[in-house]
C-alpha cells in the first residue's frame, strides 16, 4: 500500500471517536447548565473515567496477548492493573478529601479489606462506590455515555486501523499515563480552585470545555500517528 492509498484508509479513522467523545462530554457539560450538577460530580465522573481508560488499555493488552500470542505479555498486563490501579487509588483518596466527602466508607464496602495492596484497592473501591452512592443514576448514565466513546475508539483507532497487529503490549504499558496525569492535575487544580471561589457556574463548564480540548487533541494526535 502506498502512502496516498494509506492516507485515504487512514483519513477518516478518529473522526467518529471524536465526536463520540464531545457527544459524551457535552453529557456532564449540560448536567452543570441546565439540571444543577456540582463540582463534585463533576470531578468523580472524570476521576472515573481515568479508570474506564484503564480498564480498556487492559482489554488492548489482552486483545494482543490473544491475537498476537503474546502470552507472555499476561504479566505485564498484572503489572499494569497494579501500578495503574495504586496511581488511581491515590488520586480519588485525595480527590475525596479535596472534596470534603467525609470519611472513607473502606469498612462499609470492604470490612475484611486486609493490609497491603488489598487495602490500597480497598480505598479506591470505596471511593468508587462512595461517589455511586452519593449521586446514583445520573452518574452511572455519565459514565455509560463515556464508556460508549471508549468503545467507539477503541473499534476505530486500535482494531480497525491495525494497530491489533502492530502493537506490543509493552508499548501500551505507559500509554494512558500522559492522559491521566494531565487529567490528574487538572482535576486537582480544579478542585482547589472551585472550592476557593465558590463553584460558580462558569468556571465549572469552563473545566468541562477545557477537558474536552484535551481529548480532541489527543484524538487528533492519534489520527496523526495512524497516518505515518
Amino acid at each position: 500500500m502506498d502512502k496516498k492509498q494509506q492516507f485515504e484508509k487512514t483519513a477518516n479513522l478518529g473522526a467518529v471517536s471524536s465526536l463520540a467523545l464531545i457527544a459524551a462530554n457535552l453529557v456532564p457539560l449540560i448536567g452543570v447548565l441546565f439540571y444543577g450538577w456540582n463540582v463534585v460530580f463533576v470531578l468523580a465522573l472524570f476521576w472515573i473515567e481515568n479508570l474506564v481508560i484503564g480498564l480498556f488499555n487492559l482489554l488492548k493488552m489482552w486483545t494482543l496477548a490473544a491475537a498476537n500470542r503474546q502470552l507472555a505479555a499476561v504479566p505485564t498486563s498484572l503489572f499494569f492493573v497494579v501500578h495503574y490501579g495504586i496511581f488511581c487509588m491515590g488520586h480519588g483518596t485525595l480527590l475525596w478529601s479535596l472534596l470534603n466527602m467525609g470519611e472513607l466508607p473502606v469498612d462499609q464496602y470492604f470490612p475484611n479489606a486486609s493490609s497491603g495492596f488489598a487495602s490500597l484497592f480497598a480505598q479506591g473501591g470505596a471511593v468508587f462506590m462512595g461517589f455511586f452512592a452519593e449521586f446514583g443514576k445520573p452518574l452511572a448514565l455519565a459514565v455509560l455515555a463515556l464508556v460508549g466513546s471508549h468503545c467507539i475508539a477503541f473499534i476505530e483507532t486500535f482494531v480497525l486501523s491495525g494497530e491489533i497487529w502492530r502493537k506490543r503490549v509493552g508499548e501500551l504499558m505507559g500509554e494512558p499515563y500522559p492522559r491521566i496525569l494531565i487529567m490528574h492535575i487538572g482535576l486537582l487544580g480544579g478542585a482547589l480552585l472551585l472550592e476557593r471561589l465558590g463553584s460558580p457556574t462558569w468556571l465549572l463548564a469552563l473545566l468541562v470545555v477545557m477537558k474536552i480540548v484535551v481529548d480532541v487533541s489527543r484524538y487528533r494526535r492519534k489520527k496523526h500517528e495512524l497516518r505515518e
